[in-house]
């Protein structure tokens, strides 16, 4: 089936008011009166398929039909139309005969011009006659000046004359439209492309019926309504249901394939090459098209160009100056040769680069086809940063690639490599190492200079590179010249390494540089980066500070995801994180990543999930915790991490070892890590996090010694505060289990003095291990104090340790009751933050693997009903008749907790109420425990 096919694919349901008139004027001629009527619309709306449709239904009706179509082929052919109107030997033929006779190109009549015309009147009188010229623009001049002269003598004559044009340059003259308008009935009939309802009901009888609404708003999307692009979407679209049922593949989207692509053609590539031109103009410019732009681009004049946006506007295919859809330029694009179509590109990256476009617009034309201008590298570059903060990262590197090839000096290749670096930092740190050892040649040159060459330092220091980052460092500090803007970069760079890479230190391998350093006067101009870091340093060395706290918050109220260096974003959340502002820290890590959208990848990305996993640790939130560490490795490439690496796998080894999952600790231990790494921050947290693996499988002097190391490094690097890396106390843990509880005491009481040791954390978990060192009397206070320093900071893990720890004195001085109750407390906080393994290991007695297996009820007939423990200690109270309120007491959970955990037990059970709930439970190892636990309430009530 042909794309014109008019017996195909047919809008011509939605042509019911076009018919109408038409209909209407037919039926005026059949009463002996004449009339013109003008169809115009823009390419492909459908001119041709409703003149076919009105004939076809004149010719039902006793009319006779004369039809032609113009030809651009029959222009110079005298009466070319006039001809096909009236052939020589059909009922009309005297209307060829009387043509000739009233004159051709001379304009001479025949003397038997009379006789002819009045012939061809008597024969008009026999019925009606409808005189049809398709694309009658294309008529010849002979035939138009005949068709005139008709409609001027035979106004009242049983005749109808229909003619179709186009909208858009190639439109009938003016001179002869006014001859037409002026007959007494003449109409102009305009066609619009088709109504959304309009492209559900041609499409309805093709399609599955679940399918139309979306594939109508789909295709409306795309065709802008057209008929004959409609047709090629929809049969791009049965073709491929047709390639699924045979077992090619589900079915892709119609948009793109060769009917479609064929469709474009044939609207375009008329018998108007100004229409194809000015067309293609539009297609390679985009949202860039403007009418002034499209004319400079094709070299057509302003009104021709103007003419054309009519012609397509009315074909709907137009959304302001640019394509409704993109895919039809593409398919009109395809049918262009390729020298002709890059010579297209070429002239619109100049033309967009004389007019101030984007250099992202500009660097697409680039990329299709390369210049040879001065400005196209610098542009590349450009494009490519701006590309990779819209997430576009495929482009920006092929925009790098090319601007590669446009370097010829060693100063632009030095641009570009540097260019290369900046943008492979956020999208993988990975893809800045080929490009080091170049950077640091063009460094050592003098070709790099100013903010780019600080950052050097800092990718050198990333990639585990220390010896070369000090040596840059100091050759770079050395020099206490340069822009304003420059050492404030290079103010941050010191400041970054000072606190994540403390082992750089490059003063002290330079005592000049060190000199050079004091005595060069603070940047001037500060960024937020630069306060950051600072804060981030005093921290770290002076402990948290209500300052530093409300700068980081301020720094972070002006930041935006992707718009501000990720190293300001970092220092700025690690002061709240190292500040014990935990729920600060979640609000603006959650604020930030939502910003991200749905961008799962890159630099930005993978350091604020790292740093959210770091802040659900100190919340407790052992699932989070895991799910963002594993976010932040997945985010780029393991080797992209660099000797950052020790974050997110410290995160991850700890909530695994928490959770009981020792093994899976193991494994992330075993992950290879850069020797680089245990001589930075994150080294310190990676080997905290490993001493607290080695505790949790019985190896508490190799735990020992990780906790040791990790305390000597934090004192030779200024960062013992124990807010950052609380050492001590996990030293203590170790030395506990060694029986060292003198030694366990010291530790403790020197955190405690620390700065930072006094914040509700800290000094919650220190007075736990200092119970466990003191005398049994005291400890029911100092766990009292430790519970309550946790619960209000909101560390669940470490409050489920202070739990066990209060529970346990209390057996020992003899109150089981209130022992049990703070078992139960401890078994809420379990649940609450996915402990359910720490607290087996913590609650030996109260945890017998017997209250962990699923319930086996009397008169289930499916076998067990397997409950949560949460579940279980609700039913086992709810059997008891306690009211929710009364149980939510007992287990220190709301009310409403409870309804939910009551709601799921009678849905799992199949029972309706707790009558029938007590029923069930009748003869089970849950009505025992429902009566132990009552025992336990009745006593704690005591």
């Amino acid at each position: 089936m042909g794309l014109g096919d008019s017996s195909g694919f047919s809008e011509i349901v939605e042509r019911a008011e076009e018919m109408s008139v038409l209909a209407h004027a037919l039926a005026n001629t059949e009463r002996g009166e004449g009339g013109v009527i003008l169809v115009n619309s823009g390419p492909g709306v459908g001119r041709t398929t409703l003149l076919d449709a009105f004939l076809r239904k004149a010719a039902d009706r006793g009319a006779r039909v004369c039809a032609a179509t113009g030809s651009s082929a029959e222009t110079g052919v005298e009466f070319g139309v006039v001809t096909q109107l009236f052939p020589s030997d059909g009922p009309l033929a005297a209307g060829l005969r009387f043509a000739r006779a009233i004159g051709g190109r001379d304009g001479a009549p025949s003397p038997d011009a009379g006789r002819l015309f009045e012939e061809l009147c008597q024969e008009i009188r026999r019925g009606p006659v409808v005189l049809a010229v398709d694309d009658v623009q294309l008529a010849d001049a002979a035939s138009l000046r005949f068709l005139l002269y008709l409609v001027r003598r035979l106004r009242t004559a049983p005749v109808l004359v229909v003619l179709t044009e186009p909208t858009g340059p190639d439109a009938l003259p003016p001179a002869f439209q006014a001859e037409l308008l002026r007959h007494p009935s003449c109409r102009r009939l305009g066609l619009l492309p088709l109504s959304p309802d309009g492209v559900t009901r041609m499409i309805a009888p093709y399609v599955d019926e679940a399918d139309a609404p979306r594939l109508a708003a789909e295709f409306h999307a795309i065709s802008g309504g057209n008929p004959l692009l409609l047709r090629g979407l929809l049969a791009d679209h049965q073709a491929a249901r047709r390639g699924e049922r045979q077992g090619r593949g589900p079915a892709v989207q119609p948009a793109g394939r060769a009917a479609f692509a064929h469709a474009a053609l044939a609207w375009a590539y008329r018998d108007e090459p100004v229409l194809f031109d000015v067309a293609c103009g539009f297609a390679v410019l985009g949202r860039n098209a403007t009418p002034a732009l499209v004319a400079c681009l094709v070299d057509r004049g302003a009104d021709a160009v103007a003419r054309v946006m009519t012609a397509l506007d009315t074909a709907g295919l137009l959304h302001g100056t640019a394509f409704r859809s993109a895919l039809v330029g593409k398919a009109l694009l395809e049918h262009v040769d390729v020298e002709v179509r890059a010579e297209l590109h070429r002239r619109a990256a100049r033309l967009l680069h004389d007019d101030g476009a984007s250099a992202v617009d500009v660097a697409h034309h680039l990329l299709a086809a390369p210049v040879d201008e001065p400005w196209a590298g610098r542009t590349l570059i450009t494009a490519a940063e701006q590309a990779v903060r819209d997430g576009q990262e495929e482009f920006s590197l092929d925009c790098l690639r090319l601007a590669g090839h446009h370097a010829t000096t060693e100063a632009e290749r030095a641009a570009v490599v540097m260019a290369r670096v900046r943008i492979g930092w956020e999208i993988d740190p990975r893809l800045v190492t080929p490009w080091l050892d170049e950077l640091r040649t063009a460094l050592g040159r003098g070709l790099v200079q100013g903010a780019d060459a600080a950052w050097i330092v800092k990718h050198l220091a990333w990639q585990d590179r220390f010896q070369e980052a000090a040596q840059s460092m100091s050759a770079l500090a050395g020099n206490s010249g340069g822009e304003p803007w420059a050492q404030a970069e290079l103010h941050v760079v010191r400041q970054w390494l000072r606190h994540t890479c403390p082992a750089l230190d490059v003063g002290a391998a330079d005592p000049a540089t060190a000199t050079a350093q004091a005595t060069t006067p603070q940047p001037s101009r500060l960024s937020p980066a630069s306060y950051a870091v600072e804060m981030l340093g005093r921290v770290l060395t002076e402990g948290p500070g209500d300052r530093a706290v409300a700068m980081a918050e301020e720094i972070l109220r002006g930041c935006r995801f992707g718009e501000t260096a990720v190293e300001a974003l970092e220092a700025a959340l690690l002061v709240l994180v190292y500040a014990e502002r935990p729920e600060r820290a979640l609000f603006w890590c959650d604020t930030l990543l939502r910003q991200a959208d749905d961008r799962p990848t890159g630099t930005q990305v993978a350091i604020l999930s790292a740093i959210r996993a770091e802040v659900a640790l100190r919340q407790g939130a052992l699932e989070t915790a895991e799910q963002y560490a594993g976010r932040a490795l997945e985010a780029i490439s393991l080797p992209g991490w660099g000797v950052a690496i020790g974050s997110p796998l410290a995160a991850l080894v700890r909530a695994a070892t928490e959770s009981g999952r020792t093994g899976e600790a193991g494994a992330w231990l075993n992950q290879e890590v850069p020797e680089g790494m245990f001589r930075t921050r994150h080294g310190l947290l990676y080997m905290h996090a490993r001493g607290h693996y080695h505790l949790a499988v019985d190896r508490p002097a190799a735990a020992l010694e990780d906790f040791l190391t990790c305390g000597g490094l934090a004192k030779e690097w200024g960062m013992d505060v124990p807010t950052f890396l609380p050492w001590r106390t996990s030293a203590a843990q170790a030395h506990l289990a060694l029986g060292h509880a003198g030694q366990a005491r010291t530790l403790v009481r020197e955190q405690l003095a620390r700065p930072g040791g006094s914040t509700a954390r800290c000094r919650g978990v220190s007075l736990r291990i200092l119970a466990a060192t003191s005398e049994l009397a005291r400890r029911p206070a100092l766990l009292r104090e430790s519970v309550s320093l946790l619960e209000s900071c909101g560390d669940r893990v470490e409050l489920l340790r202070s739990l066990a720890g209060q529970s346990d004195a209390l057996h020992q001085m003899g109150a089981p009751a209130k022992a049990r109750m703070t078992a139960r407390h401890a078994r809420t906080v379990a649940d609450a933050c996915g402990g359910d393994a720490l607290f087996r290991r913590l609650f030996k007695e109260e945890a017998s693997d017997s209250a962990d297996e699923p319930v086996p009820l009397a008169g289930d007939h499916h076998g067990s009903a397997s409950l949560t423990a949460a579940e279980r200690r609700v039913t086992a109270l709810a059997a008891l008749g306690h009211s929710n309120r009364e149980i939510g007491r007992k287990l220190f959970i709301t009310k409403s907790t409870v309804e939910q955990h009551l709601t799921r037990v009678y849905r799992k059970l199949g029972v309706r109420n707790r009558a029938d709930l007590g029923d069930l439970l009748a003869g089970t190892n849950l009505t025992a425990q429902a009566q132990v636990m009552g025992r336990a309430s009745s006593a704690a009530v005591g």
